[in-house]
């Protein structure tokens, strides 16, 4: 995976470099070098394409079920699982531009 891949990939998840150095555990800084001119060591290569993997796979889930209304989290607080929030808008937007659901906050009607 060349950096502007890398970059491409992790921006279309909704996915922040500094979400990423946590995960992990690495600094700002190494990320940022991943995508502007060093490759990934390969673990971390391999994580990355497990979350990747798992990013196609709920949005293969979410265009099977087809719901009219898909609701996101607003703010990462939101999210129970460990991924941002814009990684799950990130998600529903795939979904709803096949499905033509409606995104809406997790609190709203």
């Amino acid at each position: 995976m060349t950096p502007a891949e890398f970059k491409a990939r992790r921006e279309a998840m909704g996915l922040s470099t500094q979400w990423l150095a946590t995960r992990w555990n690495v600094s700002l800084m190494s990320v940022q070098r991943w995508e502007r001119n060093r490759s990934m060591p390969s673990g971390l290569a391999e994580d990355f394409e497990t979350i990747e993997d798992g990013f196609c796979e709920d949005v293969g889930m979410g265009i099977c079920e087809s719901l009219p209304v898909l609701r996101v989290p607003r703010v990462d607080s939101d999210s129970d699982d460990g991924f941002p929030a814009a990684y799950h808008r990130a998600i529903a937007l795939r979904i709803a531009e096949r499905t033509g659901a409606q995104l809406v906050f997790g609190g709203e009607p």
